[in-house]
């Protein structure tokens, strides 16, 4: 058991050592071929010639994006439905990961893993009460009591669910009944927040990918640690609103890093409460921010 381990370390050590330098991982952020990009599962460099479309598909007048944009939609509403049902199965292929590691690892990768488990948890409540709430109360001017009972629905339904999407509704109903946030913060920001921006996702990438290259005996250099944050927080823009969403895209994180993908298989088996701590950490940082720029808004707004 002990030399299957040290198997396993081994090769990954060897991918760890094929990752590119720095420059030349700039480089191949811009892939020549978008298509390829993605049947190659290269997401960052496909996540960027997205963005760069979606750019220029802004500088085309309306009538003639809005065709395209209804394609999008209905590609995006499509590969969620998949997704779903890729989930549901999810646990019969997480248990047949799991068992193979495990074999590998031994019952070591067990205390491990609630060690993983206890600290995204506790990085998150640390985020919670060290970040956000200061800053809400700092910069966005809001008493700690309005903002914490104004955002305990929404962050109840995220810790339950797992998913901010769910909490959409209650995050509504708190900036416009509770706090009494400028209409433009409920109609434009917190959608586009629970989309979008989720600060718990890049905490739970970095420490899942840290917690395998680990398990793995992956030691990270410089180059490899600055590869993880910069893909984290390109790819926590594209995580779904689904339960164990930040999970899923976190493969192209451990390839920026030449760490072994099977990996994930374990922490898919145990994400349950680390999930209901990052969604609850990704709706508290979408009710500090719409604070924040609602109390700019209210500032730049002309006085009569």
């Amino acid at each position: 058991m002990q030399a299957s381990a040290a198997s396993a370390g081994a090769q990954a050590a060897e991918g760890a050592k094929a990752v590119p330098s720095l420059a030349e991982w700039v480089v191949a952020l811009v892939p020549p071929n978008p298509i390829k990009a993605a049947a190659d599962g290269a997401m960052l460099p496909l996540i960027l010639a997205s963005v760069a479309f979606a750019i220029a598909l802004l500088q085309v007048p309306l009538e003639r994006r809005t065709p395209v944009i209804r394609v999008l939609d209905g590609v995006m509403e499509a590969s969620l439905i998949l997704v779903r049902a890729i989930l549901r199965l999810a646990p019969l292929g997480v248990f047949a990961l799991t068992v193979g590691l495990a074999a590998k690892l031994g019952v070591s990768a067990l205390a491990a893993l609630a060690g993983y488990i206890g600290v995204v948890s506790a990085i998150c409540v640390g985020f919670m009460g060290g970040v956000l709430y200061p800053a809400a109360v700092v910069l966005g001017r809001t008493t700690l009591r309005d903002f914490a009972r104004a955002a305990l629905p929404a962050q109840t339904i995220a810790f339950s669910s797992r998913s901010s999407l769910a909490a959409l509704p209650a995050m509504l109903e708190a900036v416009r009944d509770r706090l009494r946030l400028p209409p433009t913060i409920g109609n434009v920001l917190i959608p586009l927040a629970a989309t979008m921006f989720r600060a718990g996702a890049g905490i739970g990438q970095t420490v899942g990918v840290l917690f395998i290259a680990r398990l793995y005996g992956v030691d990270l250099g410089a180059a490899q640690l600055l590869t993880i944050a910069l893909t984290s927080v390109v790819t926590s823009f594209s995580v779904p609103g689904i339960p164990g969403g930040s999970i899923l895209v976190m493969v192209p994180v451990l390839m920026a890093a030449g760490i072994p993908v099977e990996g994930i298989g374990i922490l898919l088996g145990a994400d349950t409460i680390p999930d209901m701590f990052r969604t609850t950490t990704n709706v508290t940082g979408h009710m500090t921010a719409a604070v924040i720029l609602a109390r700019g808004e209210t500032s730049a707004a002309p006085t009569s």
